[in-house]
């Protein structure tokens, strides 16, 4: 009797989890495939006259990544006036030494020190560097990060001026590609996470943006009071930014090439897991229909490949418990072979199956694992 009853519940939340992610494919992800959001992008220097821009970078302990990135944003080609803010935060390497060597032949580059580490994590860096800045157009990055091209932030700050409406630009930050499972999988994740937030900004539901590549102007800051809202957490001064501030209206995609900005993924799986806890740690603040949309999401992912396990374990509707898998694994690898290109992302294609059935583990294990981990395993930025 028990059994007559479960078998069908489990199968009918397996049809529902199944269901849920091909809708949110189907209608959410494929614009990110059918979309012209590129069209508009393609020539970033549409006039002499562009609006003036302030890279920020904040740095700590960065004096090698500062040596070896640094000359490729002052390298920019920009038909405007445009600075470089980087803040020393509070380093305790020769960061400041290398910022000075640097200072004496760009005249663009300011930097800004912060002198004692009082605060957890680099909001309160950012925000310093985002005052002493002289333009009310931002575009952030990290010192460990490079620009794919010359153009960079041409084309992103070509679509921060676009629209007067337009307040916020969301760029793509991939991970350079090695060798080693950790890299393929960071190269996977990255490139799935952005997928989500890609698509829904096009959806007109932005949610989250990265701050190696990230656009705004000092009027959607000041309007949430910058990160006074989450100054306690060590996590979120991009994701948590942009999802005070983004709406349907204000917020644009720039996903052309030469706007891509990479950095290396993490070298060990304790780094890696060290860095997604405090990523992680930011997302109880999100808005509440983001929380859902999202929870919705992870939890249809693990509960698709858990029940689709136990039920033919059981034996139970193995036909449609396998049409349906081939059904979600075929639209799975249309999307994102039609998606991955666009993204620079292609050499994973091969490995997405395994890759797809890994994340059911990393939502259904380490997202849940990491949310109860103590702070202070999840706290450290450098």
């Amino acid at each position: 009797m028990f059994s007559d009853f479960v078998w069908p519940v489990l199968f009918g939340l397996y049809v529902a989890a199944t269901l849920a992610q091909l809708v949110v494919w189907w209608g959410i992800f494929r614009k990110l495939e059918i979309g012209n959001w590129q069209s508009n992008i393609a020539e970033p220097f549409i006039s002499n006259a562009q609006p003036p821009v302030s890279v920020i970078i904040c740095a700590r302990n960065e004096a090698d990544n500062l040596r070896r990135f640094l000359p490729k944003i002052l390298e920019q080609e920009y038909p405007g006036e445009w600075e470089i803010v980087v803040v020393d935060d509070a380093s305790e390497d020769d960061t400041l030494a290398v910022l000075k060597l640097f200072q004496e032949k760009n005249p663009r580059l300011h930097a800004v020190r912060v002198f004692e580490k009082k605060h957890l994590g680099k909001k309160h860096a950012l925000a310093q560097g985002i005052a002493a800045a002289k333009f009310d157009r931002f575009l952030l990055t990290d010192a460990d990060c490079e620009p794919a091209s010359p153009h960079w932030l041409a084309h992103m700050a070509t679509v921060l001026n676009e629209k007067p409406a337009t307040e916020i630009v969301l760029g793509y930050g991939p991970m350079r590609e090695g060798k080693g499972w950790l890299n393929g999988w960071s190269r996977f994740e990255t490139a799935h996470t952005a997928i989500q937030y890609f698509s829904f900004a096009l959806a007109g539901m932005p949610y989250m943006g990265v701050g190696r590549n990230l656009a705004f102007k000092r009027q959607a800051y000041e309007r949430v009071g910058g990160f006074a809202a989450h100054a306690d957490l060590p996590s979120g001064d991009d994701d948590l930014l942009v999802n005070a501030v983004a709406n349907a209206r204000n917020t644009a995609i720039c996903l052309h090439p030469e706007a891509f900005m990479f950095s290396e993924s993490k070298k060990t799986w304790r780094d890696w897991a060290r860095q997604k806890r405090r990523h992680l740690s930011a997302g109880h603040r999100y808005r509440p229909r983001h929380q859902a949309m999202l929870t919705l999401l992870s939890l249809s992912h693990t509960l698709h490949f858990f029940l689709l396990v136990v039920l033919l374990l059981a034996g139970f509707g193995t036909v449609s418990v396998v049409l349906l898998y081939l059904v979600r694994s075929c639209s799975l690898l249309f999307l994102y072979g039609k998606i991955l290109p666009r993204l620079r992302e292609f050499h994973l294609f091969s490995r997405i199956p395994i890759y797809d059935t890994l994340l059911a583990a990393y939502y259904g294990a380490f997202v849940p694992l990491s949310l109860i981990a103590p702070r202070s395993a999840r706290s450290a930025w450098k």
